[in-house]
């Protein structure tokens, strides 16, 4: 575990297994970090060198004081000079949600640096520009909420959106955990630099993509199911799988089903 200067903006990463196996980055979500992987490293970490940084505005990670050097475009350069620093070639990327949408912008930025992509929940962004910027807007009110009434306020707001209305209690309290690790100007910064209102749509690039390409939902999550339905018909070499009891947060959700099922995609591509 160790803080590393990308660029101008200093990032905690956290490593495990040995640097001469696979590399396998993984992206979390909004209001994550990188102990949100902590249930599957034990597993991953012996077959795979896993990168895991908390994202700008996360965890130990503080957020610049311009939100415009929160740019997704920008954050994927970054990634870039991670594996740089790291002396890694190639990594697989494993990306959740706002970690997805990092990763399809990595991939679209610097394709050659990724083996395999795993997308948990993402999204190429939204491709109607009156739909961004009614979500930028969204997104900015968000962030001053955030900022005007903390924490307390918008911890168990978040935990209760739809997206999140089937968790177990279990993972809505180790969830809220790692949330209420944060700041508040972090995440009102990510929301500003990296929201999905903010954030580029990606569509029109997915056809570029060349490397292996698995899409991975819950069965109760059918908004980011019909995404991950309508991005495979555009990925050439994509697979899409739904997981039963599952919503949003596969992973947290249904941990032993997706780890067999990312480390079998993984292992057929290595």
């Amino acid at each position: 575990m160790s803080s590393i200067l990308l660029n101008d903006q200093s990032w905690y990463v956290q490593t495990k297994g040995r640097p001469d196996f696979p590399a396998l980055l993984l992206l979390h979500g909004f209001t994550g970090s990188h102990a949100s992987w902590d249930a599957l490293l034990s597993h991953w970490s012996q077959t795979f060198w896993t990168i895991a940084p908390d994202l700008p505005g996360h965890g130990r990670t503080p957020a610049p004081l311009n939100a415009q050097d929160l740019t997704m475009a920008g954050t994927a350069d970054r990634l870039a000079t991670l594996l740089d620093q790291l002396s890694i070639r190639s990594a697989a990327v494993l990306g959740y949600s706002m970690g997805g949408r990092l990763a399809l912008h990595f991939a679209v930025q610097h394709g050659w640096r990724l083996s395999r992509l795993v997308l948990e929940s993402a999204s190429p962004g939204l491709d109607s520009p009156s739909e961004r910027q009614v979500r930028r807007a969204q997104d900015r009110a968000l962030a001053d909420d955030i900022m005007q009434k903390g924490l307390d306020w918008f911890v168990p707001y978040w935990s209760q959106r739809p997206l999140f209305r089937d968790q177990p209690q279990w993972l809505v309290d180790e969830e809220n955990r790692i949330r209420l690790s944060h700041t508040p100007f972090g995440l009102a910064q990510s929301l500003r630099g990296c929201g999905t209102g903010e954030q580029d749509s990606l569509w029109d690039m997915l056809p570029s993509l060349t490397m292996p390409v698995l899409l991975v939902t819950g069965q109760r999550d059918r908004k980011f199911a019909a995404i991950a339905e309508r991005m495979a018909r555009h990925i050439a070499h994509a697979t899409w799988l739904s997981v039963d009891k599952a919503g949003h947060t596969v992973h947290g959700e249904q941990p032993a089903i997706f780890k067999d099922i990312v480390e079998r995609f993984l292992k057929e591509h290595l």
